[in-house]
């Protein structure tokens, strides 16, 4: 389907998913979980569940719901917004750093058909920007002058920006009985395995290391007992 280059930056992109999921969390229960969710939806995606067009609620969704049970829970108990807390900043912020790889491989998929135009650098998918910042503020952050408070609000601000942007337009563009966009090269890629792990795993990982940053950054002090 792809070239052997983009199963390796997808591979290494996975990979590093999960080790800086783990330093983040400060342990493996969560890219555990991570990788239990990859699994089911790759079997789910080999059993061609994600490949019918025509049902409403479109299956498709499935691939989402993971995610979005999964945030909502966490800020639902006391426990999980501690945890929220408790994550290593600095590794949240270079596990954005895989968005470099998954952008060139959609671009590539792009190039083969497999995704529209708009799924790319070359559309007004920007979410590369992140994955090159991400490793400058990285080394910003490690440094003795380390960057103020709002420069890390505003970087995960716009990161979840450009994530949310990626995220409606795959929604959108991938065939389903939602479909609004992209009918001449639909988001066919990520139906199929090994790539259905990019909105099984990665972008689940991605958003939870902007909340993560971003609840930390913002929220009120662990003394309020909330």
């Amino acid at each position: 389907m792809l070239s052997p280059s983009a199963y390796i930056l997808f591979g290494l992109a996975v990979v590093w998913c999960v080790l800086w999921t783990a330093k983040a969390s400060r342990g493996w229960v969560f890219p555990a979980i991570l990788c239990g969710v990859g699994v089911l939806q790759w079997g789910l995606a080999d059993a061609g569940f994600y490949r019918d067009t025509a049902a409403f609620p479109p299956p498709q969704l499935a691939i989402l719901a993971p995610m979005v049970l999964g945030l909502t829970a966490v800020f639902a108990f006391p426990a999980g917004r501690n945890w929220l807390r408790s994550t290593d900043l600095t590794a949240l912020t270079a596990l954005h750093v895989l968005r470099i790889p998954v952008e060139l491989v959609l671009h590539e998929a792009y190039l083969k058909g497999l995704v529209p135009r708009s799924m790319t650098y070359s559309g007004h998918n920007f979410d590369i920007l992140t994955g090159l910042s991400a490793a400058f503020m990285v080394a910003w952050m490690v440094s003795r002058r380390k960057p103020a408070k709002a420069v890390l609000v505003a970087w995960n601000l716009g990161g979840l920006v450009l994530l949310g942007i990626v995220m409606v337009t795959a929604v959108f563009s991938i065939p389903s009985s939602v479909q609004r966009w992209a009918f001449d090269q639909p988001t066919v890629l990520v139906v199929y395995s090994p790539w259905i792990l990019l909105p099984a795993m990665l972008v689940p990982a991605v958003l939870w290391g902007h909340v993560a940053a971003l609840y930390q950054l913002l929220a009120r002090p662990r003394s309020e007992g909330s």
